[in-house]
């Protein structure tokens, strides 16, 4: 979805090469630096990530594999030619203990091996390239993807009883909203790390319940806890993340994510 929707930002003012797993295995480093000494590019947006959390817990190699030695790959050979690198990561590097939002200065402690991989690559990519920005995203929803918000939706539509998740709390961020902020940050020299969200928070339920009411569909929705999921991966319940970093350097902040939500099911849900 970030990927779809960066192309969409950035194609009309750059030379933008876009690559998928099918062309490029970001696990194999013959492979990624083929490519990268091939396109040569002033800036690489790293996107590719193994993100399906509960199937991490037991396919951990290949999350580890995909999310970790992939980002330091992609660091190794952007360095080589001398490209900044984007790695986008996951507010997942939190256990959400802390109860209040979380800004860069916070220490992670994963809860999942998604998490943990993902905190890997973050560390992969410092290590081995100096000009990077990490950035620190959630929730993310948005057109050219099976997302949270799309689903609801459609199955509050056929008529299926919802039963959502009403104790974890985070920040629903719109891919496209993500999308233009990332691209004013590629054009700047303020490496390093980013928490970069839609304003406010929000419960999975409070997510599904919005969606709905934009989509004008009437449903019987239920709060559940997470315990009643039986989900392999354990998610932090309090996982907001502060975009302090931003707004410090005065960059406008991202709009209130019940706005973002209003935008994308009415272009793309209606």
């Amino acid at each position: 979805m970030l990927g779809h929707a960066l192309i969409e930002r950035l194609a009309p003012i750059h030379d933008v090469v876009s690559v998928d797993v099918e062309e490029m295995d970001v696990r194999s480093w013959t492979v990624v630096w083929s490519r990268v000494e091939e396109v040569r590019p002033e800036v690489v947006i790293h996107g590719a990530a193994f993100t399906r959390v509960d199937d991490c817990e037991t396919e951990w190699d290949e999350a580890f594999a995909v999310n970790a030695v992939g980002a330091r790959n992609v660091a190794l050979a952007c360095r080589r030619i001398g490209a900044p690198m984007l790695y986008v990561s996951t507010d997942y590097v939190f256990d959400g203990a802390k109860g209040e939002a979380y800004d860069e200065s916070d220490e992670p402690r994963p809860l999942s091996v998604y998490g943990w991989s993902k905190l890997m690559g973050e560390e992969w990519v410092r290590r081995h390239h100096p000009d990077h920005w990490v950035v620190r995203a959630a929730w993310s929803y948005g057109p050219g993807g099976a997302n949270f918000v799309r689903t609801i939706v459609e199955r509050g539509r056929s008529g299926i009883p919802l039963e959502i998740v009403d104790d974890q709390v985070g920040s629903p961020t719109y891919t496209v909203d993500l999308a233009d902020a990332l691209s004013g940050l590629i054009e700047s020299d303020g490496f390093g790390l980013y928490h970069l969200t839609n304003g406010g928070q929000a419960s999975w339920y409070d997510l599904a319940v919005e969606a709905l009411r934009v989509a004008g569909v009437e449903a019987n929705v239920e709060r559940i806890a997470t315990v009643s999921t039986a989900r392999a991966a354990r998610r932090p319940e309090y996982s907001v993340l502060k975009n302090a970093r931003w707004e410090q350097e005065g960059r406008a902040p991202l709009r209130p994510w019940r706005e973002a939500v209003s935008e994308y099911v009415r272009n793309h849900l209606r």
